[in-house]
């Protein structure tokens, strides 16, 4: 039998259904976060998320990979 339970987001502390009996219908999948997106995650996060916040991680996550970007091109911009 599928287990379905009302859990709570541990970032913004909203209610969700979490599927994790029939994991493919959870709302986390519909979500598409890369190996390296669900590493970053994982490692600030210890439980479920709803799909909004994982969502915001994922602009969080891209945002973070683009300022990282920008500080390494002035870096070797300025030891030119």
């Amino acid at each position: 039998m599928a287990r379905h339970e009302t859990k709570t987001c541990v970032r913004c502390r909203r209610d969700f259904e979490c599927k994790s009996g029939s994991i493919l219908l959870c709302q986390c999948q519909t979500v598409v976060l890369s190996p390296a997106q669900l590493a970053w995650i994982a490692a600030r996060y210890d439980d479920c998320l709803c799909c909004g916040c994982l969502k915001q991680l994922r602009g969080e996550y891209a945002q973070q990979r683009h300022e990282a970007r920008l500080r390494r091109a002035r870096q070797h911009m300025r030891g030119r």
